[in-house]
């Protein structure tokens, strides 16, 4: 069991179960920070008053705004806000949206500190270096310029993380940055702002988190603390993202998944090694499948679940037996979950051919992220023939 823990890098202040518009001044007047630009999800801002209640909180204190973000955050839609808020003055960035714009902010941030603005320049100084032990290091040695407050509406982990995952616009591929204290300076979980979230995205965000929480319970070398986290998560998204399908506005269930969030996410950025195949592999599936992170993330799980069956016994026995269901397999558990949110099960649900995973299986291994860190090793492509053959129909 590892004895290496490390502390998210660059989260300062949490709170949760509270109103954003009601402690975000106070936030920023502790920090002093004095003049902000807001990245936002377009659907936010187009369909609700959330935005405009943040910004008329801010009072002068703001500078600007851009909901140009993109799904996976582009890095031509990345470098050309960088500018933006550069020439603002801004010395903060409050980020209201999911994974893709608090990504999209990471990377800004990035361009920013460095004072770069090519995407061949924030590529190179944000590469990321993976140490023996499986810690990542950053290229980039800037101090950040640039921080950022995050008022998260997805489950999926992505506010506690100092990476982001950006589309290469030319090769539409992802590209994995790594930004010295990249993780927001403060989170701030406002239920009712995450229940503005379209459902379906809401939902599979969450069973991304879970994803995330069951990597951590199953890593290689665990961590006392980090196993207590992720058994704990995953039994509160288990029990509560039902609630939160059958009423976004049940705010003891949102509070419980953010808190699972909040768990999950102190746990999988604490410990080396964390990351198994399912979640290296929706940066495979999902932009070759042309399908969302998120939909590619519930097969993925499920896949995996299935794959470790006998392997993971210790901790997936732990989350069935916290569950009340001590005779149940975690794959079982999961199965259920996903149909009764109405998420994908199989390849079938999502209409992807064997030509296409045969299209894919040569690209785990050129990149070993997704299959460098398994309690099952995967050692070839007929292992990864028989992990997708567990989600075929």
């Amino acid at each position: 069991m590892t004895k290496r823990f490390v502390v998210p890098d660059g989260v300062e202040l949490v709170l949760h179960d509270v109103s954003a518009t009601d402690v975000l001044p106070g936030v920023l007047d502790t920090l002093g920070h004095q003049k902000v630009f807001i990245v936002c999800s377009r659907t936010l801002r187009r369909t609700t008053d959330v935005v405009d209640r943040i910004v008329e909180c801010l009072g002068a204190r703001y500078v600007g705004i851009t909901d140009e973000v993109g799904e996976y955050a582009p890095l031509s839609n990345v470098l050309a806000a960088a500018v933006t808020i550069r020439d603002s003055g801004a010395d903060v960035v409050v980020t209201i949206g999911g994974g893709s714009a608090m990504d999209f902010t990471r990377a800004v941030q990035l361009a920013v500190s460095e004072d770069v603005y090519t995407k061949d320049e924030l590529l190179a100084r944000g590469a990321i270096i993976f140490a023996e032990d499986g810690a990542l290091i950053a290229t980039s040695t800037a101090q950040p310029r640039l921080r950022q407050i995050a008022i998260p509406t997805s489950l999926r982990t992505a506010d506690w993380s100092p990476t982001c995952a950006c589309l290469d616009d030319e090769t539409h591929r992802k590209s994995a940055l790594l930004v010295l204290r990249g993780a927001p300076q403060v989170i701030i979980y406002d239920p009712e702002i995450a229940a503005l979230a379209p459902r379906r995205l809401l939902l599979s965000t969450g069973i991304r988190g879970l994803d995330h929480a069951a990597n951590t319970a199953c890593v290689v070398s665990p961590h006392p603390l980090t196993s207590l986290l992720a058994e704990k998560a995953a039994t509160l998204f288990i029990e509560n993202l039902p609630r939160i399908a059958r009423d976004p506005a049940d705010r003891e269930a949102m509070t419980n998944c953010q808190l699972a969030n909040w768990y999950t996410g102190t746990g999988q950025m604490s410990i080396a090694g964390i990351h198994g195949f399912s979640h290296g592999a929706v940066f495979v599936v999902a932009p070759a499948a042309a399908i969302s992170q998120s939909d590619a993330g519930c097969l993925l799980m499920l896949a995996q679940a299935r794959w470790l069956e006998g392997l993971a016994d210790p901790p997936n026995r732990r989350i069935s037996a916290a569950l009340g269901r001590p005779d149940e397999s975690f794959s079982s558990i999961v199965l259920e979950l996903l149909l009764e949110l109405g998420m994908p099960t199989s390849l079938d649900d999502l209409s992807i051919s064997d030509e296409k995973v045969e299209e894919m299986v040569p690209l785990f291994f050129a990149d070993s992220f997704s299959i460098a860190n398994n309690v099952r090793p995967i050692t070839s492509e007929d292992d990864v023939r028989e992990i997708f053959a567990l989600i075929r129909h």
